[in-house]
């Protein structure tokens, strides 16, 4: 039998600023699963990172400029939030409103009618935004407010996979034993929402299984599982969304292979001009084979895909 695990740590404290997440992970691995093992997967949610490292700002030191109020003015969103995502340097893509035509898609998704149409009409908008390393944020450039106090907000690292790198490096010293650490964070999909690798390291974070033969000789067209976000999405039914408290887990039994340099920014995003290559050949891709689809239908798909690359 083939068996992996993803266990919850659920004493791990209200994280502040200036603790060290390494020895709090590692302490509780110790209480609750007897230890880490060799090569175990080690997922925190980005925020835990964010509070460790001081990543927090108080809405009542936002001062917003006249390009976030103007565009607060056409499209409901506040402006302090607007002027937040251009401080982080991102470039918003696209406004999605969610008042209107997924008003009714989100209304069905709670079971409190009345506090979620509230929770509309205050943010009244969401942000597709482009980020300086080249990745795309579908929920307001990873800026939080959700498990802070009221008025208080958390952003992610500015290299998550640097900080993942660190984190691993100092509980690999703790405990003596190998193991990779992934960050996580959620992000808005199609009908819904899903937690994704941000940051990763000690682990090749991509599959390279392409053209790889099937069980009946046949060379796959597939194969190249983006396997950080998979552990991420199976670590996200532990973690919980909402008040579950607990923002670490352990993936125990996946056979994965050790990569000192492989991570979710060179791996999977893609860097540089390489990077730039890359979303070059999509576009025109994109172009030379749209011409199967006419008219309107045509144009918002090209438009839709265009946030992407």
């Amino acid at each position: 039998m083939k068996k992996i695990e993803v266990l919850g740590l659920q004493s791990v404290p209200e994280i502040k600023h200036g603790d060290n997440l390494a020895e709090i992970i590692v302490k509780c691995a110790d209480c609750e699963i007897g230890g880490l093992q060799e090569k175990d997967i080690v997922v925190l949610t980005s925020k835990i990172v964010s509070k460790a490292a001081g990543l927090t700002k108080k809405l009542s030191d936002v001062k917003p400029g006249e390009k976030a109020l103007m565009i607060s003015r056409k499209t409901g969103k506040d402006a302090k939030w607007l002027q937040m995502i251009f401080d982080e340097g991102h470039k918003i893509l696209a406004i999605m409103p969610l008042k209107g035509i997924i008003e009714q898609h989100i209304m069905n998704s709670s079971d409190d009618k009345e506090t979620c149409r509230e929770l509309i009409e205050h943010e009244q908008a969401l942000c597709v935004t482009l980020g300086k390393d080249g990745r795309i944020y579908t929920c307001d450039s990873g800026i939080d407010s959700s498990n802070h106090p009221p008025g208080v907000v958390s952003f992610l690292p500015e290299d998550p996979d640097k900080a993942a790198k660190e984190i691993r490096e100092q509980i690999q010293q703790l405990c003596g034993r190998r193991v990779a650490v992934i960050l996580a964070d959620t992000e808005i999909i199609p009908f819904g929402t899903m937690d994704f690798a941000v940051g990763s390291s000690g682990i090749e974070p991509r599959a390279k299984m392409f053209a790889k033969k099937d069980l009946f000789g046949k060379p796959k067209l597939g194969g190249i599982d983006l396997i950080a976000y998979e552990l991420t999405a199976a670590s996200a039914l532990v973690f919980g969304q909402i008040n579950a408290g607990i923002p670490a887990a352990v993936v125990r039994g996946y056979e994965y292979e050790i990569n000192e340099t492989a991570n979710i920014a060179n791996s999977i995003i893609g860097s540089g001009s390489a990077a730039g290559d890359t979303r070059k050949a999509i576009k025109a891709t994109m172009k030379a084979t749209s011409y199967a689809i006419e008219g309107l239908g045509k144009k918002l798909l090209l438009r839709i895909a265009s946030w992407f690359v």
